[in-house]
C-alpha cells in the first residue's frame, strides 16, 4: 500500500475513485480526510507521512501496547509510518459503514502479535493487562488468569491450545461488547473539514473579486 509522500496540496481525481473503491468513503470525505491527515502528519515532522508518535497524539491515547498495536495495523506495509492510503483504509474499518466481518478481522489482528493466524494464551494475557491498566482496574494476577482460563474454555473449541478466526468469530458473537472500541465517529472531523475547505474556497473567490475591482 507503499504511496511515497502525502505533502501535495490536492489528491488526484484517479487517486480519490481507487480509494473509494477500496473505502466506505465518499469523494468528499477523502478530500476532507486527507487535510485531516495532512495536519496530523505536519504536527511533529511534517513528512507526509504520520508516525507512531504523531498517531499516539491524534488518537488521544497514551502510550501502551493497544496503541502499539493500532499502529502496526495500520502501517501495513511496515515501513514504520502510516501514509494516506494507509490511513484512510484504517479508518474505513473502524468508522461506522465499516462491517462486522472486517471490525472482527481487525479486532483479531490486534491480539494475534505474531500474525500467526491465532490468538495465543499469553498474547490475550497481554492485551488483557494492558486494557485493564489503560482502565485503571486493579485486578490479582488469579483473577486474570480465571478470565483468560474461562475465555479459552468457551472459544477453544478444536483444543489446540489457541483461538483462530473462525472461534474468535463466535465468541465475539455471545459478547459483542469485545468490539466495543471498534467504531469510531469521524461525522465531526468530516464536517470540520468541509467548513473549513468552504471558508477557503470563499476567501479565495473574495479574493479574486476584490483584485478584479481594484484593477477597474
Amino acid at each position: 500500500m507503499g504511496q511515497k509522500g502525502s505533502s501535495i496540496g490536492t489528491l488526484k481525481r484517479k487517486h480519490v475513485k481507487e480509494l473509494m473503491v477500496q473505502t466506505h468513503f465518499g469523494a468528499e470525505e477523502i478530500d476532507a480526510l486527507y487535510a485531516h491527515f495532512r495536519s496530523i502528519a505536519s504536527s511533529q515532522t511534517d513528512d507526509g507521512f504520520i508516525d507512531r508518535s504523531e498517531f499516539r497524539e491524534a488518537m488521544g491515547l497514551s502510550d501502551s501496547l493497544f496503541v502499539d498495536r493500532l499502529f502496526q495495523l495500520f502501517d501495513e506495509n511496515d515501513d514504520g509510518r502510516i501514509n494516506f492510503q494507509e490511513f484512510l483504509c484504517g479508518l474505513s474499518i473502524l468508522c461506522i459503514r465499516g462491517t462486522l466481518e472486517e471490525k472482527m478481522m481487525f479486532s483479531f489482528r490486534i491480539y494475534d502479535f505474531d500474525n500467526d493466524n491465532k490468538i495465543s494464551n499469553e498474547e490475550l494475557t497481554s492485551m488483557l493487562k494492558t486494557s485493564l491498566l489503560e482502565n485503571g482496574v486493579d485486578m490479582s494476577p488469579a483473577q486474570v488468569e480465571l478470565i483468560i482460563r474461562s475465555t479459552f474454555e468457551e472459544a477453544d473449541i478444536n483444543l489446540d491450545g489457541f483461538i483462530d478466526f473462525e472461534e474468535y468469530k463466535k465468541i465475539v458473537g455471545n459478547h459483542p461488547s469485545i468490539l466495543s472500541n471498534m467504531t469510531l465517529d469521524f461525522r465531526k472531523v468530516i464536517e470540520h473539514r468541509l467548513e473549513l475547505a468552504k471558508q477557503q474556497g470563499s476567501s479565495k473567490r473574495s479574493s479574486i473579486s476584490g483584485s478584479g475591482n481594484f484593477g477597474r
